[in-house]
């Protein structure tokens, strides 16, 4: 099941937060395709909420991680972003893009999708290959065969866990109990997280092609853990298109 264009901002701002769910099926070097106007069939389905029974403790991890993110994680993808010009950002995107690749086919078997497992296989192959370990996308600009978002989260969806309860765990951020156990086991089939130091590259680059847009989505939201969560609900549910 391929995930639905959500607004750059909302994307953003759940990645700045570190949901793994959402980490593993971003593609940072595409920011500037997604149209925030799109049309999508879905959108028309009135997505249920996800309940919220432990509020007071994600609302708690939530500021965790905003102090995170301004203390520490924005300065560090300031500096990091002013040391490195964008090219070499994006190409460092596509380069763990790329190292997601396996996992991400396993993902689409698992879910019975087997022509997006080839389709992830042979991305792999092709920007491995031409495309330097992955540093560049030929896959996309030249033979336009774009990236299948899956993760170990959707996939359990498909096969019929639901999302039960909304959770927000400190340096991951939105989550529920199924996307947890997900996180897991994408973290065992991605290359990256035997990689020391891999996993935080990662996301200080990641950061630093979003710079600004979690600042301009707390302005705009009267209660930003609201936002973000609703944002994550409609997210992931739209992922597997189950409104459990």
């Amino acid at each position: 099941m391929s995930t639905p264009r959500l607004s750059p901002m909302l994307l953003a701002t759940l990645l700045l937060l570190g949901s793994p769910a959402l980490a593993a099926a971003a593609e940072p070097a595409e920011a500037e395709d997604v149209d925030p106007f799109e049309k999508n069939g879905a959108d028309d389905e009135i997505v249920p909420p996800l309940r919220d029974p432990y509020q007071g403790m994600n609302r708690a991890f939530y500021h965790v991680n905003d102090k995170l993110y301004y203390w520490v994680i924005r300065p560090v993808a300031r500096g990091y972003k002013f040391l490195v010009p964008q090219p070499a950002r994006v190409s460092v995107g596509n380069l763990f893009s790329n190292l997601g690749a396996p996992g991400r086919s396993l993902n689409c078997l698992f879910q019975g999708d087997l022509k997006g497992s080839g389709t992830e296989l042979e991305r792999f192959g092709i920007n491995t290959t031409v495309g330097l370990l992955g540093l560049f996308d030929p896959a996309k600009h030249w033979f336009k065969i774009r990236m299948r978002n899956e993760d170990f989260g959707q996939t359990l969806g498909v096969w019929g866990w639901g999302m039960s309860v909304y959770l927000h765990w400190p340096l991951v951020g939105p989550s529920c109990p199924r996307d947890t156990v997900g996180a897991l086991v994408n973290a065992l089939l991605d290359p990256a997280t035997f990689l020391p130091g891999a996993s935080l590259i990662s996301r200080i680059n990641r950061t630093s092609l979003t710079l600004g847009e979690y600042e301009d989505f707390k302005k705009m939201s009267l209660d930003p853990y609201v936002a973000i969560r609703d944002a994550y609900n409609q997210n992931r549910r739209h992922a597997v298109k189950s409104w459990d």
